[in-house]
């Protein structure tokens, strides 16, 4: 077949013409490896989920690592309220009042606090904060009720060590966004300090598939697609909870108190309903929030693409966010 006349890609696997060059070469290759992998088979057994997940941590645990490792911060394996966590510490971190918590995403079944150290190295770094990032239990081993209880526990552990809530931000990506801004939710309703600042990334704010942009992007996202999800919500939580504020906490009660945040995705995401959605539902609150949108970015860009402008320029909004809103 003349090259010329050879298929094109598909729109999903498509480099955008409009982001950075950095951003285009890391991209293209990305899309290149994501289009030769072949689709996940849904697991049915508790042994299909730890296979599923030992196959996501080696393909995603060594440039996550990687990155840690180039910027240079210093990863310890600790335990807070009976939970493993992992204390991320940058170079030039200086003891004070401040500091991060994180909780990885994975949709709910992937992962853990030692393998996506990527995007809690850079914020790390870029603050000159420590990051705790919190080892919550993946589903089906404990849903929501659990795993919003386990990030409950850490945080009252936290407090009850002598952090000021008012100095001590959280963020969450994914996954961890969703449950980050659900566990916020919990923490107000149990009459618990709440976090200075709340960064979610490319937030899972709405398990149960709605939202314009689950149909109108699902041909171009290159990373998530609604049915290899769905497996990954009947795992986390029963249908009758998929629009549980602590689930889908664009759903919340927003007229309460909740802290200034700041949701970060891109364009290229079916989630994007999910961050206007829940940035319009917390400014309808009455409450300060940003949302901070990049051009033909893929879910998690920050850490997926590091060394792009779009990502660099992410991260630097976030410290500035963070140094903005959390007392000294």
């Amino acid at each position: 077949m003349n090259p010329s006349q050879a298929p094109a890609l598909p729109l999903r696997f498509q480099t955008p013409r409009t982001v950075s060059p950095q951003a285009a070469v890391t991209l293209a290759a990305l899309y290149e490896a994501s289009r030769q992998t072949p689709e996940p088979t849904t697991p049915l057994s508790q042994a299909d989920f730890d296979d599923a997940n030992r196959q996501m941590e080696a393909a995603f645990a060594p440039p996550n690592a990687q990155l840690a490792d180039a910027l240079g911060v210093t990863i310890r394996r600790e335990t807070i309220a009976r939970l493993p966590v992992v204390r991320i510490t940058p170079r030039d971190h200086r003891p004070g009042r401040r500091g991060l918590a994180y909780v990885h995403g994975g949709a709910y079944v992937y992962f853990s606090a030692g393998t996506l150290l990527g995007l809690p190295a850079l914020i790390a770094t870029a603050t000159s904060l420590e990051v705790i990032s919190i080892d919550y239990t993946l589903a089906p081993r404990a849903r929501w009720e659990a795993v919003t209880d386990q990030v409950l526990a850490v945080w009252e552990a936290l407090l009850a060590g002598g952090y000021d809530p008012a100095a001590l931000g959280l963020l969450g990506d994914s996954a961890g966004g969703g449950l980050a801004a659900g566990s916020v939710l919990k923490m107000r309703d149990r009459r618990l300090a709440l976090p200075g600042a709340l960064w979610l990334v490319s937030p899972w704010s709405d398990i149960s598939g709605a939202g314009d942009t689950y149909e109108t992007l699902k041909s171009a996202d290159p990373i998530l697609a609604p049915e290899s999800l769905a497996w990954c919500v009947q795992a986390y939580a029963d249908p009758a909870d998929h629009r549980h504020p602590y689930v889908s906490p664009v759903y919340g009660d927003y007229g309460a108190a909740f802290p200034p945040t700041l949701i970060q995705g891109g364009t290229r995401e079916i989630f994007l309903s999910n961050f206007v959605r829940h940035y319009q539902a917390i400014r309808m609150g009455g409450h300060d929030a940003v949302l901070d949108l990049y051009e033909g970015m893929p879910h998690v860009f920050q850490s997926v693409v590091p060394d792009a402008l779009e990502s660099r320029t992410a991260i630097a909004r976030a410290a500035a966010f963070f140094d903005a809103h959390l007392v000294r």
